[in-house]
């Protein structure tokens, strides 16, 4: 706008200086010139009818004569002058078409050439000394002389008229210009203050993309919501959040490798130095419950808990080795479908058992994908469990697989309490538990097997209450299958 603002202000300046350009030259090379040639032509004239009306009171009629035919010729010349003046003048170009002059000035000349044969007799009667011929040619030609210094002077009056016209209209032309430059003027000034607040304003997000950067830079890696808009810097934050939000999610990826490696060390070292004490301390105990009278019932009480704290143990050192002995997957090209179906069959009676009903719903058409089976059987399994301990007094979960995109999701929904979002953010780390008794290690195998697969895994709440678990998988490719 400014740019557009500044060539209409500049076009309309070189206007205006070629508009007075044209008017200063038409004035100068065309009317000065006509004036100042008709001016003398008029003297000439005048001058010419003058001596005229003189000759009957001439004495010397021989130098009358002389100066008549000399000022007759210095008038033709002027003619000729006078003529090629306003030649030059209909030449120029005229804002509203060149005046008529030429036409008005032949019209003159043509009478005054006419009275040639009545001056020659005029002079030849002052030679002669005739009174009454003298009379009487000067009352014919004076006033043929006399009416051409009028039509002269009239001629002389239009073209001052056409000059002060034409100074006139440049007045007012230059006027406008001046006004509509001074419009211009603050046009231009408008439009760069007003731009300056709208690229000020469009610039305050960049200073806002700036401040964050900074906060990323400290460890904000928290992604945060963009105003819409349509300018290219709310694409940059837009684009720049979404870097954080998957720098976010790699750093939370690398921490959770990290923990799982020390889970896998910790793991090692368990199977060393506990797991073997543990077999032989169980082995023992239950060799002396089998020794302790059966009167002894508060013995074989504290024994029977050693044992079954023994076990606990040994189930948490299998959970651990579970982790670190996690082989890489060998994908093959399966039906989702089917697995989920035998997983669910595999979980009925432990569902009945805690009065939890499983619904199954397959879309059609859902193309296969590539998954390790085993491993993928227990993640179905830690999910379906952790459904079932989300419902204490019991109810449904629905299991849903369908094809989503490149993906074939399966989901998990339960119909429990829910989860806080404080606590969806945390629930795939490991050793994060809500279970007073849990490892916290149950779905951050989950989710390490889901991504091994190159898949994804979510908890979102359920609308009506509940939480909803999904798994996305890749589909196989066409060779695959």
């Amino acid at each position: 706008m400014t740019l557009l603002a500044f060539a209409v202000t500049a076009l309309w300046s070189v206007a205006a200086q070629r508009r007075t350009a044209a008017d200063s030259q038409e004035l100068a090379k065309g009317y000065l010139p006509v004036a100042l040639e008709l001016g003398q032509l008029r003297a000439t004239q005048a001058t010419l009818a003058t001596l005229i009306d003189g000759l009957p009171d001439e004495r010397d009629p021989v130098s009358a004569r002389l100066l008549l035919g000399a000022l007759s010729g210095a008038r033709h010349t002027k003619f000729l002058e006078t003529r090629a003046a306003m030649v030059e003048l209909a030449q120029l170009p005229h804002a509203e078409g060149p005046p008529d002059f030429l036409a008005e000035l032949a019209s003159i000349e043509n009478e005054l050439d006419g009275d040639k044969p009545g001056l020659a007799r005029l002079l030849a009667a002052a030679l002669a000394g005739d009174k009454d011929s003298i009379n009487r040619e000067i009352i014919q030609v004076g006033a043929l002389e006399h009416d051409g210094d009028k039509r002269l002077h009239a001629l002389a009056d239009h073209v001052s008229s056409s000059m002060e016209t034409l100074s006139a209209a440049a007045k007012v032309r230059e006027a406008r210009s001046v006004y509509a430059l001074v419009a211009l003027g603050v046009l231009t000034l408008a439009v760069g203050v007003g731009l300056s607040l709208r690229v000020r304003r469009m610039l305050t997000p960049l200073g806002q993309v700036t401040e964050r950067a900074r906060a990323v830079a400290r460890g904000d890696l928290t992604a945060r919501e963009v105003p819409a808009g349509d300018d290219e810097i709310t694409e940059l934050a837009a684009t720049f959040e979404q870097m954080v939000d998957a720098v976010g999610r790699a750093r939370t990826q690398a921490l959770s490798n990290e923990r799982l490696a020390a889970i896998g060390k910790m793991a090692a070292h368990v199977t060393h130095e506990i797991r073997n004490p543990l077999s032989s301390i169980g082995l023992n105990v239950e060799m002396l419950e089998e020794e302790i009278p059966s009167e002894q019932g508060e013995a074989r009480k504290l024994v029977s808990a050693i044992s079954r704290e023994v076990g606990r143990l040994e189930q948490l050192s299998e959970e651990y080795l579970r982790v670190a002995r996690l082989p890489s997957p060998r994908m093959e090209a399966e039906d989702v479908a089917a697995l989920v179906r035998d997983v669910v069959a595999f979980t009925k009676k432990e569902m009945e058992r805690a009065s939890c009903t499983v619904n199954v719903d397959v879309a059609s058409k859902v193309p296969p994908a590539l998954f390790d089976e085993a491993q993928l059987r227990q993640a179905l399994l830690n999910l379906l469990r952790n459904a079932r301990e989300a419902m204490p007094s019991g109810g449904a979960i629905d299991v849903g697989v369908r094809a989503e995109g490149m993906s074939v999701a399966v989901t998990v929904d339960d119909r429990g309490s829910g989860i806080s979002e404080d606590v969806r953010a945390r629930i795939f780390d490991p050793f994060f538990s809500t279970k007073g008794e849990g490892t916290g290690l149950g779905l951050a195998i989950t989710r390490q097997i889901v991504e091994a697969h190159g898949g994804t895994i979510t908890c979102s709440p359920r609308e009506g209450g509940g939480t909803t678990f999904k798994i996305a998988l890749p589909i196989a490719p066409a060779r695959a299958t």
